[in-house]
């Protein structure tokens, strides 16, 4: 065992930054550990949620920390894994378990106010929305791991420093600026059924002289997959197993097909005899539970001392992105003539066939994004002294999204009609037939490979200055302001095939569009009172911010913050401040989309109903006498825009309390309530609700929704969701945190406690709190993480308890199908071992007791929300690093 060197030395960093949830700025944890010994010195530093550089050490704002340490130990390899875990992340965020939707992107989701609500910066400054085209948020993927230093978490509004779309709060990530040497690091992780196995390697190398520093990196990281059919909760839908061990349940769209010509759905025999009656098509052995993906990460920070008191510096990274998800082959519904090649019954006949004959669907993604910053800082020596900082960033993404084995419905229809397929030479299909029995020419000539492109590119112009103004007897008046000029565009162009609305995936119209902005901001932190009784020291941050857009007019935000020091022990602090997120270009510029979305027609089953019912009648005027039966959960819905979006707007509050008790040294404890109220806020209307508002008699609703249906079969072929400015959403709620270093038994302890009781979440008027779905993620009232570390100077143990609450879905309600979902709690165990100065090796286990996800009743995926619930089980992680 080796004592006092380097690595102990960065062991009991790392163990104080990880318990720093009393939100001390990390710029200053790391201000002294590379200034340790200069104690004299307080050098000012940058908060996240302020531009201002002061002495502080706690700011007004809650702040939480994850240091690379923490990252590093706890096997992470993209920097969603750590921040989805936060008691603050609710609602739904995409990322490794979503396989329908979300297109291999991971997005951070603070609040449940939705990602687009979340800024992301890097270093402090915007990083470039990404993903497969006119996105309106940052997918995590394209930050590599290796790059970062720390992270920030700031859990309140800051439009006012920042602009748009820090509503919910601001992450900001950390690069290495200051890194010496050479580091070399490989994992691997996987899970105990033996999939999901993920590689990763980084190699970060720095150095630089007097005049300046340099630090270059790169990374890899290659995900594997896992499959729903390799689970026990997840191998059916609904997990209907006979007792046999037979999956009952799935889609009524099966292999060989399954007709309706009056008498209900069922299946044909190779003679065209008919049953009634059909085995549900089990879908999980095709689908993806976890989702393959491979990145390559490249990354350089560089600075350079022009003179004594000016600063040229250089940030650039490079993600490429190549993701893939898997879901079962096409599903595609027809109407046969009477007269369709072989068609038994003699009348017209609706269909629904999985077509098993092209294969699975495969959709696959591959994205490259490119940031850089250039810009010069430096002292101008006036007066005190006035820190300033001219940037130019430059931000590109490009995608390229790729589904294979699609439907064209349009040819599939040529093959039915020997009107057009004689004439034209193109093959004749009898579609009554068992699977295996389509003819190649026909599997040739209906499927296609859909390829679409897409991408999102900004440019912006930052001056900022800061430093102090005057003073009063309290102390000095700091400043900053500045100015920003950003210009964004974002496009996403499908395939010709789905634009058309040919293919067997919805219609999609293109997406183009751009806007620009020009912004201007000023922000104070006055110090009022200091050294009375009671007040030790007592001071105001104040901040605004003029916007111009040129989509709509200019506006202002602001923000008024309050720091009482009552001792060296409490302090009380407070923000109250104006929030706004302008339209993205998707949501502006955004062409109609079809999406097919978990819902419940209120005519299902209508013929069992009261026959009085007004429901009854209503569904009997629209229906008729048709062979209706059922809608399966999944209906089109066309996503269209409202004209002449506007901003958001949103008012927060936060009020808190900091206590470190200086009788008891290391800890520290927080109790922070916030609440935010989002007014015209752009979002869907919640289809579901309106539907049943339909159905109950309000027209209104209907008006809205323009339903059609099928003729024959009744189903709802057609429905609109806007997106419009008419949204409300309103959250409360406290966060608490206890963080305790101390030493004991010869061991160096820390402890740290996050919780955050949700006291209300309400979207459109409608309460979500203590729910859960499979549309809008879940609203646990408590979630809480328990972290306790014990080392020496060479070795680190950790055990983290991850706590999400129970949860209700009533979903379907209506139908009196309400579910209580019992809370969950995962183990984490991890160990970290210096071998020496050089080597070190980590290892972990993740979910260590295997604890399965809850079924729930509105699940979107897996029989369960992904989104929520770790769905790989028992989780082993290791890796080695080599430091030189």
């Amino acid at each position: 065992m080796f004592k006092n060197n380097t690595v102990a030395e960065a062991i009991r960093l790392s163990l104080f930054v990880s318990s720093a949830a009393l939100a001390l700025p990390s710029s200053f944890v790391a201000a002294q550990a590379n200034d340790e010994g200069e104690a004299n010195v307080v050098e000012k530093i940058q908060v996240t949620g302020s531009r201002i550089k002061r002495t502080d050490l706690e700011s007004a704002s809650p702040i939480s920390i994850i240091s690379a340490e923490d990252i590093k130990l706890g096997g992470f390899t993209s920097i969603e894994q750590v921040l989805q875990q936060s008691t603050a992340s609710s609602g739904m965020a995409t990322g490794a378990a979503t396989n329908n939707g979300g297109a291999g992107a991971a997005r951070i989701n603070l609040r449940g106010l939705g990602s687009n609500r979340t800024l992301v910066l890097v270093n402090g400054r915007r990083m470039v929305n990404s993903g497969t085209g006119a996105d309106s948020s940052v997918d995590l993927n394209t930050i590599p791991l290796a790059t970062i230093e720390r992270v920030e978490v700031l859990k309140d509004g800051a439009s006012a420093v920042y602009g748009s779309d820090a509503v919910a709060g601001v992450v900001n990530i950390i690069t290495k600026t200051h890194f010496d040497g050479l580091e070399l690091s490989m994992g691997y992780a996987g899970s105990a059924k033996g999939d999901a196995n993920t590689g990763d390697i980084s190699l970060v190398t720095g150095g630089g002289g007097e005049k300046g520093h340099f630090v270059l990196g790169l990374s890899y990281v290659n995900r594997g997959k896992a499959m729903q059919g390799d689970r026990d909760f997840s191998a059916c839908p609904d997990n209907d197993f006979d007792s046999t061990g037979a999956c009952q349940s799935g889609s009524s769209y099966i292999s060989g097909g399954n007709y309706n010509s009056g008498d209900g759905w069922g299946t044909l025999d190779g003679d065209k005899n008919w049953t009634e009656g059909y085995d549900a098509y089990n879908y999980a052995d095709s689908s993806y539970l976890y989702t393959p993906q491979k990145r390559i990460g490249l990354f350089a920070n560089a600075n350079y001392d022009v003179n004594q008191d000016t600063q040229v510096y250089l940030e650039t990274l490079y993600t490429k992105r190549t993701s893939t998800q898997q879901m079962a082959p096409s599903p595609i519904s027809a109407t046969l003539s009477a007269d369709a090649t072989g068609n038994p019954f003699g009348v017209a006949t609706s269909m629904r066939r999985r077509m098993t004959e092209v294969g699975d669907r495969v959709f696959d993604q591959v994205t490259d994004t490119l940031r850089t910053v250039v810009g010069a800082q430096g002292l101008w020596d006036i007066g005190s002294g006035y820190e300033w900082d001219l940037s130019y960033s430059y931000g590109r993404n490009d995608a390229t999204d790729r589904s294979s084995n699609y439907i064209n419905l349009t040819k599939l229809y040529n093959t039915m009609d020997s009107s057009v397929c004689n004439d034209v030479g193109i093959p004749c299909q009898d579609w009554f037939v068992g699977e295996g029995d389509l003819s190649a020419d026909t599997i040739d000539y209906i499927s296609y490979t859909d390829q679409a492109t897409g991408g999102n590119e900004f440019n912006i112009v930052n001056l900022n200055l800061t430093g102090d103004l005057f003073e009063l007897p309290a102390g000095f008046v700091a400043f900053a302001a500045g100015a920003e000029y950003r210009r964004e565009k974002g496009w996403y162009q499908p395939d010709a095939v789905t634009v058309a609305g040919d293919g067997s995936a919805s219609a999609q119209e293109a997406t183009s569009g751009s806007f620009d902005t020009t912004q201007i901001y000023a922000e104070f932190a006055i110090p009022l009172l200091a050294d009375l009784p009671l007040v030790k020291a007592l001071s105001i941050d104040a901040a605004v911010r003029w916007f111009d857009y040129s989509t709509f007019d200019s506006d202002t935000t602001w923000k008024m913050g309050l720091s009482w020091h009552v001792n060296d022990d409490l302090m009380i602090r407070g923000v109250a401040s104006t929030a706004f997120r302008a339209p993205t270009v998707d949501e502006l510029y955004g062409g109609d989309v079809g999406s097919y979305d978990y819902l419940t027609d209120p005519c299902s089953g209508y013929g069992g109903s009261d026959s009085s019912s007004s429901l009854y009648q209503t569904c009997q005027s629209e229906i008729g006498n048709t062979s209706y039966q059922y809608t399966d959960g999944q209906i089109e819905n066309t996503y269209t825009t409202v004209a002449n979006l506007t901003p958001e707007q949103a008012d927060t509050v936060t009020v808190g309390v900091v206590y470190n008790p200086h009788v008891i040294e290391g800890l520290s404890l927080t109790l922070d309530y916030f609440n935010i109220e989002v007014s015209n806020a752009i979002s869907r209307i919640s289809t579901q609700t309106y539907l049943d508002q339909c159905y109950a008699g309000e027209s209104s609703y209907c008006d809205v929704l323009n339903i059609t249906r099928d003729d024959v079969t009744g189903n709802i072929d057609y429905m609109e969701s806007p997106l419009t400015n008419v949204g409300t959403i309103e959250t409360r709620g406290v966060d608490m945190n206890m963080a305790y270093v101390f030493e004991a038994m010869g061991f160096d302890w820390s402890v740290d406690v996050d919780a955050t009781r949700l006291l209300e979440y309400t979207e459109d008027e409608v309460e979500y709190t203590g729910k859960i779905d499979g549309t809008n993620g879940g609203f646990a009232k408590w979630k809480s993480n328990l972290g306790i570390k014990m080392g020496q100077d060479d070795w680190t143990l950790s055990w983290k308890a991850r706590y999400i609450g129970s949860m209700t879905d009533d979903y379907y309600a209506s139908y009196d199908l309400v579910q209580d979902i019992s809370s969950v709690t995962y183990h984490d165990v991890a160990a970290q071992y210096f071998i020496n100065d050089t080597w070190s090796i980590s290892a972990g286990v993740d979910n260590l007791f295997d604890k399965t996800p809850p079924y729930i009743y509105s699940w979107n995926n897996a029989n369960t929300v992904p989104e929520v619930y770790d769905v790989m089980g028992r989780y082993y992680h290791a890796k080695v690093t080599a430091r030189f």
